[in-house]
């Protein structure tokens, strides 16, 4: 039979996210709110790859240990030198700001296995053409979240040589987007996925982001943060682990900062603002990631 499995997926241990000078929660999900909704939608392996940190992934595993219709990987997405690399079936943080190479050989040394997630991505860190040089076993052919149409064309493109497992991932940040994009592999458990990367006898599956889910996820954002927000302003703001991320952040920040953000986001809220901020998001994303632009910036690269 055959399986579905989410290989990139973020939680609020993700921490915060930035565009310019605007900064945000990269996700506001719990672990457990995670794993939840997988089963919900027949997902039988979920992997959870948070920005350079496995904390997210370790508390989804354990709290999936009471169901035994789903299995947790413990992952990282890490942010390299040389763009993002995916470490799946680790235990450890892998540090970020060294060498794509080095970072590899971190996820080998824990017995990981390691994807490029959106390898000729434009708008977020991508390894692009180094993905030939590296120790990769499988190559995200279909992100959830890029919408810009060339992305994921060019990484299923490149999988064509047969040199790498293909996979697919939602790169959810918001609990409507898990599983939008999926791989499917022979068989049922963690166990069997890990050796169907290897095999390469995985297949993707599935859609990209919809504008839609786009607009939710940014409000579901802004209105869990706002709700964090007010709770720490009046000091009631407490979590069940201290190493929260995003309720440290909250709780660091100066009464008038967080005003700010609360009238800020009051703002934001007001229709049609979420729209016309993710028709904009949109329209940059296709603009980084226009064909000729991206052929030029891979063939500079590949002369360096």
């Amino acid at each position: 039979m055959l399986s579905k499995a989410d290989v990139h997926v973020h939680t609020r241990y993700s921490g915060l996210g930035q565009f310019g000078a605007l900064k945000f929660p990269e996700s506001i999900c719990r672990p457990e709110d995670v794993v939840e909704i997988a089963r919900k939608i027949g997902l039988r392996v979920l992997c959870i790859t948070d920005h350079d940190s496995v904390k997210g992934g370790l508390l989804a595993r354990e709290y999936s240990k009471r169901y035994d219709d789903i299995e947790v990987v413990v992952g990282s997405e890490i942010k390299t030198n040389d763009g993002e690399v995916i470490g799946l079936f680790i235990e450890e943080d892998v540090p970020r700001g060294t060498s794509a190479k080095e970072a590899i050989a971190n996820i080998r040394d824990q017995g990981g296995l390691v994807v490029a997630p959106h390898p000729f991505s434009m708008h977020v860190p991508a390894l692009g053409p180094l993905v030939d040089e590296l120790d990769i076993d499988a190559l995200e052919t279909l992100n959830g979240g890029h919408l810009d149409g060339y992305a994921n064309e060019a990484a299923r493109k490149h999988a064509e040589s047969g040199k790498w497992a293909v996979v697919a991932g939602s790169d959810a940040h918001a609990l409507g987007q898990l599983g939008c994009s999926h791989t499917t592999f022979p068989g049922e458990t963690a166990e069997d996925f890990r050796k169907a990367i290897l095999n390469k006898t995985t297949a993707v599956q599935g859609m990209i982001s919809t504008l839609e889910m786009g607009v939710k996820w940014s409000i579901q954002v802004v209105l869990q943060a706002d709700k964090l927000m007010l709770k720490s302003f009046f000091g009631i703001l407490e979590g069940d682990d201290p190493d929260d991320p995003l309720i440290k952040k909250i709780n660091s920040m100066r009464g008038d900062r967080k005003l700010a953000a609360l009238i800020s986001s009051f703002f934001f809220l007001t229709p049609p603002m979420p729209f016309i901020t993710s028709v904009t998001g949109l329209k940059i994303m296709k603009f980084m990631n226009n064909p000729k632009r991206a052929a030029a910036y891979h063939t500079c690269n590949n002369d360096q």
